[in-house]
């Protein structure tokens, strides 16, 4: 069973989940004083494949039952979360869990487990998850559980990223579309508050 993680920072995001979030998930907690691992030093040979910093946004897309509630990093100009620009989170709709999908990852990993480290301020944090084929895509996802407090407080940063199993830094996501952190991916965090809060009023069970 994947680990569910929880973002901490130092002005205290990381509260319990709103009354709005799905009533089969548990609040995420923020101990304080928690131990936090340094952050791991940048790559030198990590190089931006694609920055989409200033060309993506998240959108929000509710779904109904067999289908399920989306919230996507998204082109500029896209109307569906259909056309990911590689992230997406997917909620399922008849419980209220949360997986992140972290695309554009090794095709040749399918089925293995792994560890990535997730960059919130000056630490960072493991999350566990499992490489799964993405069905619109010849690469595969990384995908782990997220919680809806988790999702609610990334939308407060201006900067996370995450570096994979093998050290590289995979995505970074930021709230400047001129930033260029050192990442391999860099997309928009523009508009993830609204989308994810969204998301979250579709994700709730009904």
């Amino acid at each position: 069973m994947f680990k569910r993680i929880a973002l901490l920072t130092a002005t205290g995001l990381m509260a319990a989940a709103c009354a709005s979030s799905p009533a089969a998930e548990p609040p995420a907690v923020a101990l304080p004083g928690a131990a936090v691992t340094p952050g791991p030093a940048m790559p030198a040979g990590t190089m931006t494949v694609a920055n989409m910093a200033a060309t993506s946004f998240w959108l929000a897309e509710e779904n109904l039952i067999p289908d399920d509630p989306i919230l996507a990093l998204v082109n500029n100009g896209a109307r569906n979360a259909d056309t990911t620009a590689g992230i997406t989170v997917v909620c399922k709709a008849a419980n209220g869990n949360i997986s992140f999908r972290l695309g554009k990852q090794p095709a040749t990993r399918v089925g293995q487990a792994a560890t990535f480290k997730l960059r919130a301020g000056p630490g960072a944090r493991d999350i566990e998850g499992k490489f799964e084929a993405n069905r619109r895509s010849p690469e595969a996802d990384f995908v782990f559980p997220i919680t809806s407090a988790d999702l609610l407080a990334m939308g407060q940063l201006d900067m996370i990223s995450l570096v994979s199993d093998q050290g590289e830094v995979q995505w970074a996501l930021v709230k400047s579309p001129t930033a260029t952190p050192q990442a391999k991916y860099v997309g928009s965090l523009k508009n993830f508050s609204t989308a994810a809060s969204d998301f979250l009023n579709y994700c709730n069970p009904k």
